[in-house]
């Protein structure tokens, strides 16, 4: 598994350098020349506007810095979804579909990636046997309208926990599940271990 991920990271970096060579290319193909000499910013003023035009080194430098930058961000990103996504398949968990959605609320509301996973795992299953509707997580007596919706409310939530501290598992149970908190703790981090395998 390790194995793939490098050769996929290290083919997003290729398609990055070549996409961004692409980009470099069509720049240069279109920048006004004559306006500016190779190695020289020049000003225009006119009324209010200052108008900087940019050698062509400095928009390929920017365009490469940006490129390179958001491709590291994108790969890991990727690894969490795909993380997600392979692990709740395997268990034919719904929330399987929802995985990108899983992530990305986890980076809004700072909480751990694996973590509103883990916990539908244990509470329903990954969203298979749920007591109220759209809750997978055992959140409350709530009824959500949709997945994303849960997924939202749920990882606010744990967003809120974490503010206060309580940042991992075994720190959250005795406010999230007391009547079993330290088994209900266990359960969750080794999902959450086996999320990251």
């Amino acid at each position: 598994m390790n194995i793939l991920l490098n050769k996929k990271n290290i083919l997003a970096v290729i398609a990055g350098i070549l996409f961004a060579g692409l980009i470099l290319n069509t720049v240069e193909q279109i920048s006004p020349k004559q306006v500016m000499s190779t190695n020289q910013a020049l000003y225009i003023e006119s009324g209010e506007e200052v108008v900087r035009f940019m050698d062509s080194n400095e928009i390929k430098e920017r365009i490469l810095e940006e490129a390179v930058s958001t491709r590291s961000e994108d790969t890991e990103k990727l690894r969490k979804i795909e993380n997600v996504k392979t692990y709740l398949e395997r268990r034919n968990a719904p929330l399987a579909a929802y995985a990108k959605e899983l992530v990305e609320a986890a980076d809004r509301y700072g909480i751990d990636y694996r973590l509103v996973a883990a916990i539908s795992i244990i509470e329903s299953s990954g969203g298979k046997h749920t007591f109220r509707t759209y809750n997978a997580w055992g959140w409350g007596k709530k009824n959500f309208s949709s997945w994303e919706e849960g997924i939202d409310q749920v990882s606010a939530g744990l967003g809120r926990y974490y503010s206060r501290g309580l940042n991992t598992p075994q720190k959250i149970a005795p406010y999230y599940c007391p009547p079993s908190a330290s088994e209900w703790a266990r359960k969750v981090t080794f999902v959450m271990s086996e999320i990251e395998k």
